[in-house]
């Protein structure tokens, strides 16, 4: 009695059986059946493993080929070089106008930062994580750092990456030079924000106030408030023409509340250059109403003193003995107001927004 085999069960005729010829047929279908199945998937594995290779070649093509980058932002002239930590990669190059630089790595992982500005370098380590675009700021300090390059910084919201509170900054205008310091990141209302872009990313003021004298209005009672005030209206444009032009350029218009002496509506106005008011330096309202629209300073939160060195005019308004309305003055540190008229004359401690 036949047979057959275990795995493909091919006809195993036993030995009382009578020959026959369509045996030997079955088996040998099945067997050439069997053997082309496995030429098929012998040669299907053969091209997985070529295609398999050629993706991996393909995909370490794309990784050389610059899809690694790093934009530098950096002022011009900016001599940069980068190298990788533990490796062979290099970089090296020149920032132009653009103040972006673009460099192709090879590589992922930590990279070395040196760059070179206005004689000094500077060095810094950073980590390339993903293939693409990572941007690197490399900033000189603040000092002597370009006003086009610090606005960059800013309006991108990326000035706290270079720049401290109370870094410094020396500028000339019609009063003089003076230093200018950040008392602020961030804090200010655009007068035209845009979508993602409301505030001013970097807040000045003069770091000591003039020791000249100025008057805040002719008006002794001070009646038009911050709006139509004489140094508003005509001291500080002046001011403001006088500032160096890549300065002016950089400036950012900044929406400024002033309030009511009487609990009303305050004003609002759209200053380039701009007294901060009781609140903002102090964070509280000892002497004018409270300012909601106003902010308090990072600079000052962090617990400095306003400058004490002169006395000099705030934004801030209140009533005095007679119910006018007068200017509030920081004098020595302290806020002063009632006989402090707005037709006397004080110093001038401004700010600015870029």
């Amino acid at each position: 009695m036949a047979k057959y085999t275990a795995n493909y069960r091919l006809k195993k005729p036993g030995l009382a059986d009578y020959y026959n010829i369509q045996d030997f047929n079955d088996n040998a279908d099945v067997i050439d059946g069997k053997l082309k199945l496995g030429e098929e998937a012998k040669s299907l594995a053969e091209s997985l493993q070529t295609s398999q290779q050629g993706m991996q070649t393909t995909l370490n093509g794309l990784q050389v080929k610059a899809v690694i980058s790093v934009v530098i932002w950096a002022a011009p002239n900016t001599q940069v070089v980068l190298q990788q930590v533990g490796g062979n990669g290099a970089f090296s190059g020149t920032v132009g106008s653009s103040m972006e630089l673009q460099a192709a790595l090879t590589a992922l992982g930590k990279w070395r930062l040196t760059y070179v500005y206005a004689g000094k370098s500077y060095s810094k380590e950073f980590l390339v994580e993903h293939i693409g675009r990572t941007t690197v700021v490399a900033a000189p300090t603040l000092a002597a750092a370009p006003w086009p390059y610090i606005a960059k910084l800013a309006e991108a919201g990326r000035a706290r990456e270079a720049f401290m509170l109370g870094d410094s900054k020396s500028v000339s205008s019609s009063l003089g030079t003076y230093d200018m310091q950040i008392i602020g990141f961030g804090q200010d209302y655009l007068a035209t924000p845009t979508v993602g872009h409301e505030m001013a990313g970097l807040t000045f003021q003069m770091k000591s106030s003039t020791p000249h004298s100025y008057s805040f209005d002719p008006s002794s009672t001070f009646d038009g408030g911050w709006a139509n005030c004489l140094l508003r209206t005509t001291t500080l444009p002046g001011v403001l023409s006088s500032l160096p032009a890549d300065l002016q350029a950089a400036l950012k218009p900044v929406r400024k509340y002033t309030a009511n002496i009487d609990n009303g509506a305050g004003q609002t106005t759209t200053d380039k250059l701009f007294l901060p008011s009781e609140f903002e330096l102090y964070g509280y309202c000892a002497l004018s109403n409270p300012q909601h629209y106003n902010v308090f300073y990072e600079y000052y939160q962090a617990g400095h003193v306003p400058n004490k060195n002169y006395n000099y005019w705030t934004r801030s308004r209140v009533k005095g003995t007679g119910n006018e309305a007068y200017p509030v003055t920081a004098v020595s540190g302290y806020l002063q107001a009632s006989s402090y008229r707005a037709d006397s004359k004080y110093g001038l401690c401004f700010a600015f927004c870029v």
